[in-house]
């Protein structure tokens, strides 16, 4: 087996695990904590944001879909963690 061919199977497995909608809300999360870097209080877009978006989804489809929830946190959380191991400052 090729490393070509290792990387498409790897990516088949990911893909199947985290879909390409959770992959956006990780990343969603993520960035917009990340940017805290240039102003404090985006530390908590990425949570504040994901929250909200789940709260219109409850209004607008009318169901909370929790796999967007925790990925969001999940990508808030390891921007927070990123952040905190480099020396900022």
């Amino acid at each position: 087996m090729t490393l070509f061919q290792r990387y498409q199977k790897a990516g088949i497995i990911v893909m199947r695990i985290f879909r390409w909608d959770l992959q956006l809300h990780f990343f969603w999360g993520f960035t917009l904590t990340l940017l805290g870097v240039y102003w404090l209080p985006l530390c908590g877009a990425g949570i504040a944001i994901t929250v909200i978006k789940e709260f219109l989804d409850v209004w607008s489809k009318g169901s909370w879909s929790w796999g967007d929830f925790w990925w969001g946190i999940v990508g808030s959380f390891m921007s927070l963690a990123f952040l905190y191991t480099q020396e900022i400052g």
